[in-house]
């Protein structure tokens, strides 16, 4: 029996750098880059923020669904083509004694495709999920960094989950925050494969990932 490809997932909280490690790792092991959030935008013709505050919540998930089965189908399609690839290799070549491997994919997700069930289990039966967990003091920095504080006392470009409970000050939306944090570190921890600190520079990062999936190179 053939040992099915186990392609590589990362999730974890917004800022965690799921979209840069992907990249970083894909390129060390020679692997497909994907992130469902650009899947969800060649679908939709909306990012995901926009989706979830124009349609609501229930509307996102649906599309985060739809991403992650486009998804599926993506790899099966390029494992086929592989595979008749490899059996055209062999008929080519009689001392070849085995195909060449199947290429993995390393796939960047939202953060909240954990609170997804259905998507959540497509990514499992795909590959190995890997948690990648940044300190909460580091993730709330990041997203009060991208917020927009206006005289009126709107806060503007934040995280939905925050944006919706209408955070009058920094003080609020960090606490807003850390109820989420907690609750979707746990979430993760609990649906993992294995899970990565997220300390020091990316390239030692990216060595721990690799290593914490026994692809040291």
């Amino acid at each position: 029996m053939k040992k099915s490809v186990r392609h590589i997932v990362l999730c974890g909280i917004k800022h965690c750098g799921k979209s840069t490690q992907a990249k970083l790792v894909a390129s060390v092991i020679g692997a497909a880059v994907y992130d469902t959030d650009d899947l969800i935008y060649d679908q939709t013709g909306m990012d995901a923020r926009a989706i979830y505050k124009s349609q609501g919540k229930e509307a996102f998930m649906q599309a985060e669904l739809r991403a992650c089965e486009r998804l599926r189908d993506i790899l099966a399609e390029g494992s086929q083509a592989q595979d008749a690839a490899a059996s055209s290799d062999e008929n080519s070549l009689q001392d070849q004694k085995s195909p060449p491997a199947k290429k993995l994919a390393v796939i960047a997700t939202g953060g909240g495709i954990c609170q997804n069930e259905p998507a959540m289990q497509i990514l499992k039966a795909l590959g190995s999920i890997v948690y990648l967990e940044i300190e909460e003091k580091s993730a709330a920095d990041r997203i009060i960094r991208e917020a927009r504080f206006l005289p009126n006392g709107r806060i503007e470009n934040l995280p939905a989950y925050i944006a919706a409970k209408n955070p009058r000050d920094e003080k609020e939306a960090r606490a807003i925050f850390h109820e989420f944090y907690l609750e979707r570190t746990q979430k993760y921890k609990s649906l993992a494969d294995v899970a990565v600190q997220m300390q020091g520079s990316r390239s030692e990062n990216t060595k721990k990932i690799l290593s914490a999936l026994g692809l040291e190179h």
